[in-house]
């Protein structure tokens, strides 16, 4: 092909999720408009040399709660030091707000502070009385909506009834209905149980959220999409025991994802018994046991997509267990850790990484092809993976402003060194180099999950 380009990658190994290839890209004005064995390196204005790395769409997070220490600002720059060039963030409807004010806040926090692409969800407190607002959500481009069935001590929860409602609504505009899957009420009851017992937080947190009750919470959430005909996304499973229904979802081809994320892949309840407060998440970490299963959730595709649910709380080890907040920051990470434990040993391929972190998702928010993947006429959103980078992961080097990883000292094989989001590069190697204000609010569309994707 003639004409020239902005800039062309040469001689990396390009993953989708399809596949390896030995193949160039070549990139202008925001899109990949060619990839093919050889591009002439004189036709750009800019070549960046991939010899030896893999060269794999943006990683999309989508789970991602930018309301604490890191504002979406923040969390977009850690994301860009993790490969992630586009997120969904939670967009919180608190009770006594109103649904299109807060999307609107929102959408110009991200347009004005975010260095990567971003999509709204939004998180519901009031569903009885923000209901009524959802249509008009649809209309401005969020139409995934979470709840959850957890935290009535919080009063967080939301109750069958109105999941429900929530679910009928989805239905009938091709919605999305995503629910954090514990049960709330008895989860609180056994918490309140050890506590008048005396017993320690961080030494019986997983016991008092325990994985049958994750399990019970997800089926009912499936029960009740499936009277009600709504698609299904059920966050952060941290549950070996409920990769069986996603299983059982699969072979009937009901409109249900399923995510994981990182740290239920990786860590156990040991974790939060060293690192406490540190490690208080909701759900709870669980067993290496878990770890597994839920490992092979991803290989027989039980399990569709990976999120970081990166909440980055302020917190020390040494604070009470209960008043601690849940949260911790999982962006910057996210991908170092699934590639070291999952590629390196053996679990998974490049490809499936590529399609559980970003092509899959971009389809069940109706991103594709534009996001999730490496071909003409996609946004030239890329991220250059080095396999042979050995890192140390600190704190010290990552950008959360919480200042804390439960991954502190862990020795880690492959890493992004390149971050380009629309065909300008924003993280190059420890270096920041984008800037704020060229963020496209992305409008999501997931009417094609009731059509089948997996």
């Amino acid at each position: 092909m003639s004409g020239t380009l902005d800039t062309v990658i040469k001689n990396g190994l390009v993953v989708n999720a399809d596949g390896i290839s030995r193949v160039d890209v070549g990139i202008r004005q925001e899109k990949i408009v060619e990839v093919a064995p050889e591009i002439d390196a004189s036709r750009a204005s800019k070549v960046i040399d991939a010899t030896g790395k893999y060269v794999m769409p943006g990683i999309i997070d989508p789970h991602s709660h930018p309301v604490y220490v890191d504002d979406i600002g923040d969390m977009s720059i850690s994301a860009a030091f993790g490969g992630v060039t586009s997120q969904i963030h939670f967009a919180y409807v608190k009770p006594g707000m109103e649904v299109i004010p807060v999307l609107e806040q929102f959408r110009s926090d991200g347009e004005t502070k975010s260095v990567g692409d971003f999509a709204l969800h939004l998180g519901l407190f009031d569903v009885e009385n923000q209901i009524k607002d959802l249509e008009k959500a649809f209309k401005y481009g969020a139409t995934s909506f979470k709840v959850f069935m957890t935290y009535a001590k919080l009063k967080w929860m939301t109750d069958d009834y109105w999941l429900t409602a929530v679910m009928d609504v989805a239905a009938k505009n091709k919605g999305l209905v995503m629910v954090h899957a514990e049960n709330g009420l008895a989860t609180d009851y056994i918490e309140d149980k050890l506590i008048r017992e005396g017993r320690s937080g961080a030494e019986t947190f997983t016991q008092m959220r325990p994985d049958l009750l994750e399990a019970e919470a997800t089926n009912r959430a499936i029960a009740l999409s499936r009277v009600m005909g709504s698609a299904l996304y059920v966050v952060h499973n941290s549950a070996g025991v409920c990769v069986e229904l996603f299983e059982r979802a699969n072979r009937e081809g009901w409109p249900i994802v399923g995510e994981t994320c990182p740290q239920y892949l990786t860590l156990t309840d040991e974790t939060t018994k060293k690192k406490k407060a540190l490690a208080k998440m909701g759900p709870p970490l669980r067993t290496k046991n878990d770890n597994e299963m839920l490992w092979d959730g991803i290989v027989s595709g039980a399990l569709n997509t990976i999120g970081s649910d990166s909440a980055a709380k302020a917190k020390t080890i040494d604070d009470d267990f209960f008043d601690a907040p849940y949260g911790t920051p999982q962006v910057e990470t996210m991908l170092r850790m699934v590639y070291n434990n999952g590629v390196n040993t053996g679990k998974i391929t490049v490809p499936r990484l590529v399609q559980i972190m970003s092509t899959n998702i971009a389809k069940v928010f109706g991103l594709y092809p534009q996001k999730g993947v490496i071909q003409k006429g996609s946004d030239a959103d890329i991220v250059i993976f080095d396999p042979a980078k050995r890192e140390i992961l600190s704190a010290a080097d990552q950008h959360s402003n919480v200042g804390y990883t439960l991954y502190e000292g862990t020795e880690i094989l492959g890493a992004p060194i390149l971050t380009m989001v629309r065909g300008v590069v924003v993280v190059d190697g420890k270096e920041l180099v984008g800037k704020p204000g060229r963020a496209k609010f992305l409008q999501t569309d997931t009417s094609n999950v009731y059509k089948g994707l997996f």
